[in-house]
């Protein structure tokens, strides 16, 4: 007699390295909002530029809040910049969970039982 062993179906590049790069950038990103929300509180108090503690903290996040400065001008002296910062970064949070959620709605079964793929079920 034949063999009935199951067949299985693989997707190439959806392994655990892309799954690992896409959830770690997604902490990433998520972790950079974070320290991003602090530098623009810090901002209230032009002390804090001073103390040796906080520098990491301008020195992480002014490079990528100065790619903005400048094209919102400020209103009534108040810096709008870091509203199209963090537009920009939660527009790359979206994008990295939608790939994530892409790579776990392809998962296929074995062959002959119901499985998912692309969003369909197909029998």
């Amino acid at each position: 007699g034949g063999s009935t062993a199951p067949l299985a179906m693989a997707i190439p590049g959806y392994g655990i390295a892309e799954q690992v790069f896409v959830g770690g950038f997604g902490n990433f990103l998520q972790v950079y909002n974070y320290v991003i929300t602090a530098r623009i509180l810090l901002s209230w108090f032009p002390q804090a530029q001073s103390i040796g503690v906080l520098q990491p903290v301008f020195a992480i996040t002014d490079p990528y809040l100065n790619l903005f400065r400048g094209l919102i001008p400020p209103i009534f002296g108040l810096d709008l910049s870091p509203i199209l910062a963090f537009f920009t970064l939660n527009v790359l949070t979206s994008t990295t969970a939608s790939i994530g959620m892409e790579m776990k709605e392809q998962k296929v079964t074995v062959a002959g039982m119901k499985r998912r793929f692309f969003g369909m079920r197909l029998k």
